[in-house]
């Protein structure tokens, strides 16, 4: 049973970085050619409040990148101590991923 729960924390961030691999490769195949500014926020209603370049958008995978091998390792850490949080950490980890992908997905939609 112990084997199968640390399983399922691995297979949470597995989908956590898979996530974020499918970000790169929109990032690659939408932004990656786009020269000049283009819209990071935009309030409907209102039009674009924030501008900046195709790297701001590949700055936020990087960071979730670097988070997801920091709570990675922090749940190995806290996995011999405390299963409930290592499993948040996980859990918390792969929505943040998801979320990170859907923001770069409204950047791609957007410009």
């Amino acid at each position: 049973m112990n084997g199968l729960q640390k399983n399922a924390d691995i297979a949470l961030f597995a989908n956590a970085a898979f996530i974020l691999l499918i970000g790169f490769s929109l990032y690659y195949i939408n932004l990656a050619t786009t020269e000049g500014q283009i819209i990071i926020h935009f309030l409907g209603g209102q039009g674009a409040d924030f501008l900046g370049e195709k790297y701001d958008a590949l700055h936020m995978l990087f960071v979730g990148t670097i988070i997801t091998g920091l709570n990675a390792c922090i749940a190995g850490i806290l996995y011999n101590k405390n299963l409930v949080l290592a499993r948040i950490t996980s859990t918390i980890t792969a929505f943040m991923a998801l979320l990170i992908v859907i923001a770069i997905s409204c950047i791609i939609i957007v410009n």
